[in-house]
């Protein structure tokens, strides 16, 4: 009996073992400062410039660059899609919707409001959809798009042939960026059952190769630190037809009005 018992135990232990090793790793960075946008604004001083002879025109000495920066952390408040806890249907698909309240609240420069209080602003998205486009679908980067620009008269713009490079380019002006993804294929060790279908989250910085993003699928998702490697190939809009993840990589950022 105590042979039994031992070898059950023992094979318990293997399995916790060859579970935690499938699961993915975290990766742990020293993170940036966080940046608020209007860091970013960068205003024009009007200088009235005075008529004087050409004879009088000193050259105007030539600037060094500005060395290109190496990290970006931008300040986005962090929600998960479920604030009070409740993953079940429909919080359970309000990546999309917590994503753009995450940019709303970062160009406002403000905190978030309580839990119950995001919960109720979540409610009121899902129910517009399903007022005026019949139900709470997944939804392709355009019809974010297209939402971003009714419900927060945000412009817009759809970033095509997604890069690092030009994601670092808008981070590096103070623009967070909204990437759809393959669920199952991100790096995600807090998803269960493999992961969604279909996902949404907010790319907000990079460091050393990876980038730091506010992931709403988990409530550990603030900060969460994704390999440039794994992300990109992630990267898959939602394609309508097919029903699936399987669409062009393409990205979503907010301009204000």
């Amino acid at each position: 009996m105590k042979k039994l018992i031992l070898l059950f135990i023992i094979v318990v232990a293997l399995g916790v073992a060859i579970y935690l090793r499938s699961k993915p790793q975290l990766i742990k960075v020293d993170l940036p400062p966080p940046q608020n946008f209007e860091e970013f604004i960068v205003e024009e001083d009007i200088i009235e410039k005075e008529i004087v002879p050409e004879a009088e025109v000193e050259p105007i000495p030539e600037l060094e660059p500005e060395p290109e920066p190496v990290s970006v952390n931008l300040a986005v408040p962090f929600t998960s899609q479920a604030p009070s806890y409740n993953w079940d249907q429909p919080f359970q698909d309000a990546c999309e919707e917590a994503s753009l309240i995450m940019i709303d609240y970062y160009y406002q420069n403000k905190e978030l409001p309580s839990l119950l209080q995001i919960e109720d602003v979540l409610l009121d998205m899902i129910g517009w959809q399903q007022d005026n486009w019949g139900g709470h679908f997944n939804l392709e980067v355009s019809r974010v798009a297209e939402f971003a620009e009714i419900y927060y008269d945000y412009e817009i713009e759809i970033v095509e042939d997604l890069d690092t490079d030009k994601i670092e380019n808008y981070l590096d002006r103070g623009l967070p960026i909204i990437i759809p993804a393959d669920g199952h294929i991100l790096e995600q060790p807090y998803f269960t059952n493999d992961g969604p279908d279909y996902h949404m989250l907010v790319i907000k910085g990079y460091i050393d190769g990876n980038f730091i993003t506010n992931d709403p699928g988990t409530w550990r998702g603030a900060d969460f630190i994704y390999s440039y490697e794994n992300m990109m190939a992630s990267i898959m809009d939602w394609d309508t037809k097919k029903a699936s993840a399987t669409g062009p990589k393409q990205g979503l950022v907010l301009l204000k009005k």
